[in-house]
């Protein structure tokens, strides 16, 4: 039997989230349905206790690789995919099967290419302290361009047919699921659809995901040149038209924005890229609608707010450091 939808899950070093995973990927549909292919990448073996329970399951295939690589893992997962749809799903989050399912229906009654669904994020203590839907609009390049773009991997369901051979980038190491979609919508035009049906959990480790102001500007740092080669990639080909412009550009704007205040220089060039393209996108955020303040430039905006902004951020700092301290 073929099965409906392939989940790939590549996991290193998290045997105790991994049993999670596989359970969700496979609840809410018959047996054959899904096939769950977990690839396990670099030395770590702790997955082999974590997935006796599913050592028989005719359903769940286990394709053991030696690079320590998420994408890589991703890449062998994709080319043994069987299913009509796709979708990855990271060995630490998890998917809601109510959503999942109303999710595989959408994309075979609708014929369209993507499905996209809402995400809960979650604590180490499985609480939800947010959702994030997927933005108004309903072409995909500008829902993931631009700054309101919802990326996280278990979100999202794909027509295998209509990937091509679009391939998850080996040398990227952060921001693996922008790049992904960036590169996907970038290179196809495809059809999509979104539900706000909750489809999936994004796992929030504050421990680790508490980044050091080097690392959330490096971050962003990251975006920028992959928005930029979007942003050519549509140009060349004809398929950029105002909305998909001003969605990179508000991703942009979006970047200086979250990290002007940790390296003002670097970030007024960045701006300046922007305002070269297309001197009359704004950044999203409210305080750029303000009386007085929406009729100047927003990287002077950006110079004035740098005192105030770099203070909030230490305080920032100091109080998920609290909050850590909380939870352990």
């Amino acid at each position: 039997m073929t099965p409906l939808v392939s989940v790939i899950i590549p996991t290193a070093n998290r045997p105790h989230f991994l049993p999670r995973a596989v359970a969700s990927a496979l609840a809410g549909m018959p047996l054959g349905a899904v096939e769950v292919i977990v690839v396990p990448n670099g030395p770590d073996k702790s997955w082999k206790q974590s997935l006796l329970p599913y050592q028989k399951h005719p359903s769940v295939r286990v394709i053991p690789i030696s690079e320590a690589n998420a994408n890589i893992a991703r890449n062998t997962g994709l080319t043994n995919a069987r299913g009509e749809f796709v979708r990855f799903l990271d060995d630490d989050d998890y998917l809601i099967p109510e959503g999942a399912v109303k999710q595989y229906e959408l994309i075979q009654l609708s014929g369209v290419d993507v499905v996209s669904g809402s995400v809960q994020l979650v604590d180490v203590k499985g609480r939800v302290f947010d959702v994030g839907q997927q933005p108004d609009m309903d072409d995909l390049c500008v829902a993931v361009l631009g700054p309101w773009r919802r990326c996280q991997t278990m979100v999202h369901v794909y027509r295998r047919s209509k990937l091509g051979g679009a391939k998850w980038n080996p040398q990227t190491s952060v921001r693996q699921d922008f790049e992904w979609l960036f590169d996907l919508c970038s290179e196809a035009e495809l059809s999509w659809k979104k539900t706000n049906d909750v489809v999936g959990a994004w796992q929030h480790h504050w421990a680790q995901r508490i980044s050091s102001s080097g690392k959330f500007n490096d971050i962003r740092k990251v975006t920028v040149p992959m928005l930029l080669r979007a942003y050519n990639r549509l140009l060349a080909e004809g398929r950029l038209d105002e909305a998909r412009k001003r969605a990179v550009l508000q991703g942009i704007w979006g970047c200086v924005h979250a990290a002007f205040f940790l390296e003002p220089f670097y970030w007024t060039r960045v701006a300046q890229i922007a305002i070269k393209i297309d001197s009359r996108v704004r950044p999203i955020q409210q305080i750029y609608t303000l009386p007085v303040i929406r009729i100047l430039n927003p990287l002077l905006v950006q110079w004035i707010m740098l005192p105030k902004r770099w203070m909030f951020h230490k305080i920032r700092q100091l109080l998920k450091v609290l909050q850590i301290r909380h939870n352990w």
